[in-house]
Order: C-alpha cells, then sequence, then structure tokens
C-alpha cells in the first residue's frame, strides 16, 4: 500500500509532501508520523496547535491524524515538545518528570512559583500526557522522538492597559480593536498579556484564532476565526494578499520635521493632494537582517509599495500641537514598510521608538549604529506610536458578501 504524509501550515494553506513511503501493515503509518514530526523540536502556544495538520493520504483519500493534546486552558496552547535524538540524556530513554524538570528549568521567564513541587502537581492531575492524550506517570520512561505535552506557567507581565473593543462577532469571525502595546500572539516575554488570551478569555472562545497579525505597537482593526473549520480560508485569502487594508499613519507637520526626505522624495510637498482614486505610490527596496532591529533601504529594484491616498492636517490634545494624518494603503507587506515609508519623507511616526532616531547612515548602512529603544517595562503607555491599522475590507471566501470593519482608533 502506497501512503504519502503531508503537512498543511497556515503559511500558504497549501499541502506539502513531508515524506512518501510503502507500509504493509496499518501499524506502521504512526511510525510514518513520527518519522513527519522529527522535524519539530517545540513550536509553543498557537504556532502548532493552529497552524499545522497532519494528514495520511493512502491513494487519493485523506484521513486526519490530528494531535490530541491538552485542551486550551486560561486562553493558552499547552506546549508539545520532542524528546530531542542525539546526545540528550545518552540518546536513550528519559524519566518523564526529569525531562519535564529540564525543560521548566531552562524555560525563558518562567513564574517564579514554578518549583518541583508545582511539576509533581502537574502529574497529580493528569496535566502531563502523550500525543494519545493519555496521562503519563513521573517515571513513564520517554524514548528519542516522543513528545511530551504539558503547561507552562509563564512569569507574571506588566499589564497593557486599554480595552479590547469587539467590532464585529457572529458564529466565524470576531473583529476587535486591539490596544497598542499589546501584542498578537504569545511569543518570546509576551504569553498573558497577548490580544489572543485576552480574546479567548473575555469572549469564552478558546478555538479562537487570528487570521492576520498586527505589529505590537499598532492598534485597530484585528480579525480572528472562531471555529477551526473555517481557519483555512480566512488565513489564506490574507496569504494571497486578498483584503485590503487601509492605515491612518500620524507624522509631525513637515515645518516640524526631524529629518530631510531622501533624494527620490524631496520634493513631496510639491506635488498634488493624493486621493483614493490618484494616490501617490512610494516604492523602495527594504531589507531586514535577522537580529538587526532596523529594516534598511538599497537602491536595488523596489520590493516594497505603498499608496498614499490621503493627507490630513489635526491639532491633537491635550498637546494643542498639529500633526499630519496619512491615509496608508500597503501593497506589499515588508517588516515596518509603513514605518520606514514615512522616515523616508523626513516625517517619522510620532512617538516611534526606533524609526524616530534612526540616522540618515543607519537607514541606508546595515552597519551603522542603531538608536535603543527603552526596555519593554519601561515604555510609557501615554505615548501609542502613531500607527492605527483603520479599515480591513475584502470579499468574504465563504458567504462571498463584502466586508468592511472599520476601527474606533
Amino acid at each position: 500500500m502506497s501512503v504519502r504524509l503531508l503537512l498543511r501550515c497556515s503559511g500558504g494553506g497549501k499541502w506539502h509532501v513531508v515524506s512518501g513511503f510503502r507500509i504493509r501493515w496499518v501499524q506502521e503509518v504512526e511510525r510514518g508520523l513520527e518519522e513527519l514530526r522529527d522535524g519539530f523540536t517545540e513550536v509553543s502556544g498557537e504556532e502548532l496547535a493552529h497552524g499545522c495538520q497532519n494528514v495520511i493520504q493512502i491513494h487519493n483519500r485523506k484521513y486526519n491524524s490530528l494531535i490530541t493534546p491538552l485542551p486550551i486552558r486560561n486562553g493558552l496552547n499547552p506546549s508539545r515538545v520532542m524528546v530531542p535524538r542525539g546526545d540528550f540524556a545518552g540518546g536513550g530513554a528519559v524519566k518523564s518528570q526529569e525531562f519535564l524538570e529540564y525543560l521548566i528549568s531552562t524555560q525563558n521567564r518562567r513564574h517564579p512559583d514554578d518549583n518541583a513541587e508545582a511539576i509533581r502537581e502537574r502529574f497529580a492531575r493528569g496535566e502531563v500526557t502523550d500525543d494519545r492524550g493519555r496521562a503519563l506517570s513521573p517515571d513513564d520512561r520517554l524514548l528519542p522522538g516522543q513528545f511530551i505535552n504539558f503547561y507552562r506557567q509563564p512569569a507574571p507581565e506588566r499589564e497593557v492597559p486599554g480595552a479590547l473593543g469587539v467590532l464585529y462577532r457572529d458564529q466565524d469571525l470576531v473583529v476587535v480593536d486591539k490596544p497598542p502595546f499589546l501584542s498578537t500572539l504569545p511569543r518570546g516575554q509576551h504569553i498573558t498579556q497577548t490580544a489572543l488570551v485576552r480574546a479567548r478569555i473575555q469572549l469564552g472562545i478558546p478555538e479562537l484564532s487570528p487570521s492576520h497579525r498586527l505589529d505590537r505597537l499598532t492598534r485597530g482593526v484585528l480579525m480572528f476565526t472562531a471555529r477551526p473549520e473555517v481557519r483555512g480560508a480566512y488565513q489564506t485569502m490574507f496569504d494571497r494578499r486578498e483584503a485590503t487594508k487601509i492605515y491612518e499613519a500620524i507624522t509631525p507637520v513637515p515645518e516640524d520635521a526631524p529629518f530631510r526626505a531622501i533624494d527620490e522624495f524631496r520634493d513631496w510637498a510639491e506635488w498634488d493632494l493624493p486621493t483614493e482614486r490618484r494616490p501617490w505610490r512610494l516604492k523602495h527596496h527594504m531589507v531586514k537582517i535577522r537580529g538587526r532591529l532596523s529594516t534598511y533601504l538599497t537602491n536595488a529594484e523596489p520590493n516594497a509599495v505603498t499608496f498614499v491616498e490621503g493627507i490630513e492636517r489635526r491639532r491633537v490634545q491635550p498637546e494643542g500641537r498639529d500633526v499630519l494624518v496619512w491615509r496608508l494603503r500597503p501593497a506589499t507587506g515588508k517588516t515596518h514598510q509603513l514605518r520606514v515609508a514615512m522616515r523616508t519623507l523626513g516625517l517619522p511616526l510620532v512617538n516611534d521608538p526606533l524609526y524616530e532616531d534612526v540616522s540618515d547612515e543607519a537607514l541606508w548602512n546595515p552597519e551603522a549604529a542603531l538608536p535603543s529603544p527603552v526596555f519593554v517595562e519601561d515604555e510609557d503607555f501615554s505615548k501609542p506610536m502613531g500607527l492605527v491599522a483603520k479599515e480591513l475590507q475584502f470579499i468574504d471566501p465563504l458567504s462571498g458578501k463584502r466586508r468592511k470593519f472599520v476601527s474606533n482608533y
């Protein structure tokens, strides 16, 4: 019998053949699934539980083999970790309690109360399982390649102010107004103070999953799916860039410009005012290097396009100063694209912790010195960055209806 193992993840929504082999007995399917999962070490939180499915394809029929981990609790997915192959524990079996103690002890930003007693309590409550959902005992021996499921206890986090306002809700979708300083997904030092965890708890829908992402410092429209059955249709819609996103960018007025515009846009103030029908088209080649805080520019063929559809001068209170509010429609999705685009006009976003202070040299030279933004625990919540995800528009992939959601920020 010919069998293929396939993996589908949220990025792209396509089936990818991971391995192919022939089996004589149905039991060998389980061995094949273990081969497929060898590519993972640990994908904590959202990404494994909501990003991927394991599927067996026998001839032209597909059979789901979804992992049965612990349920979502307090808005958080359990962690799923594979016992590594190689030198760990001499390459042999390891007791489940010893492995869990190792995982907790090496966790970044663990809760101070997550000690040996807390680990024992996990086993006593049946909260340490294998992939079949079977509760493990502390002395159960795990072989390299086997997985363990458990709950992490994250460190306390500084509470992010601002309500998660619900703009729309039905059986398939939940659309919220995300406040600034709130991450979309659990990641790094931001676990409980995230839009996903807050929304799951606030609305009592543990199956919520974001269809797209907003940067932590950006506020505005963020959409979730409420049921796993519809998740793929909406996620792939965003992957194909079929949704239209409109942003409001808030910058100083030209007389307060902290920088000069780059040569290409030096005379932008003399251009005809942009409109939705006749927008400006700002083109750049942007490069983001892993480990470097900011994106920089090169003179290569443009890979980032931003349309400017309007500019409005407003007076903000309580400062009583004038600002420009730009209506932006990104045609591409490069890291920090809108922040860099405004910086190239000499007008970085107000309260941008990075590009407000990036020098002209650092805008082009990846070796130039960069500013040092304040640590997360020292951020001033009263000074949000001037970027709002103002509108989200699309043709619903399931109903065919036109959807439009507008932020109240």
